[in-house]
Parts: structure tokens; C-alpha cells; sequence
């Protein structure tokens, strides 16, 4: 697959991302997660920051958040969520895109569900725990990253 075509694909997901990001509740940040699979054929699984089906607003906050102090919502994250849905056998032929970085909790949740490629379009506030993912060998960084790894080796 030649390079525009790999960059219109990504950008095309990214766009799909940015609108079921769009579909959390919250008041702070709307984070979004899809998990795409390497040849881009199929989408197998995505999800957003929330809580559960069918929460109540909260009185204090007016949102069903538990909080509105950054870090404390109470969601479920995006990542979490997504894995939750996520049924295919093969989680390593899946490139995980992101809205943001992951959290250091959800960066140990996608190695563990064994993840190999983990892209996001912008940065979250704290960034240093994201050597996790370089330490187990996995492929990461922004959606840019993506465009060069895919080309060079997630798609050989």
C-alpha cells in the first residue's frame, strides 16, 4: 500500500475517532479509543470515556460524573471500554488509536491485552509512564508516528 493511501485510511479513522469521541458524557474531556485492524479492514472494537449504561446524573456535578476534578470522574476510559468489546483472537494484527495518550493504568491494560501498535492524535497532560509501551517493544507514538511505522514495517 503506497503512502497516501496508508494516510488517507488512518486519517479517515481518525476522523471516525474524533466522532465517537463525541459520544462521551463528559464535561472536561471526550476521549475516544478504536481498535483497527492492521490491514485495515475492519474495525473490531471502540469506545469512549463514560459510565456504565444507564447512570444517573449526579446532582453535585449535573453530569454522570462522580467528580469534576481532573482525574477523579469516575468513567470508565476509553481504552477500557474498548478492550471490554474487543472479541477478536489476534489483538496483535490491531493498530489502537487514540484521542489521547493513554493513561499509565490504561497503557498497562493494552500490553496486557496484548496490543502491539498504539497511536494517538494529542498528548495527555502526563506523558512519562508512555515508556511502558516502548519497554515491551511496542510500536507507539502520535498518529504522525503511524503514518512512518506503518510504511516501514506494520504493513510488510
Amino acid at each position: 500500500m503506497n503512502r497516501e493511501r496508508v494516510v488517507q485510511k488512518v486519517d479517515t479513522f481518525v476522523a471516525f475517532l474524533q466522532l465517537i469521541s463525541q459520544l462521551s458524557t463528559s464535561s472536561r474531556l471526550k476521549v475516544g479509543a478504536v481498535a483497527v485492524h492492521k490491514r485495515f479492514q475492519k474495525i473490531a472494537s471502540f469506545g469512549y470515556n463514560g459510565s456504565y449504561p444507564g447512570a444517573q446524573i449526579n446532582p453535585n456535578t449535573g453530569t454522570e460524573e462522580e467528580s469534576l476534578e481532573p482525574g477523579n470522574s469516575g468513567f470508565i476510559h476509553a481504552e477500557v471500554n474498548m478492550i471490554a468489546k474487543f472479541r477478536e483472537q489476534d489483538p496483535e494484527n490491531y493498530i489502537i488509536i487514540l484521542t489521547h495518550s493513554p493513561c499509565t493504568v490504561c497503557a498497562k491494560v493494552l500490553v496486557n491485552a496484548g496490543f502491539r501498535y498504539i497511536y494517538w492524535v494529542e498528548e495527555y497532560r502526563e506523558t512519562e509512564h508512555l515508556s511502558i509501551l516502548k519497554d515491551y517493544g511496542i510500536l507507539s507514538g502520535s498518529v504522525q508516528d503511524l503514518y512512518n511505522d506503518y510504511y516501514n514495517s506494520i504493513g510488510k
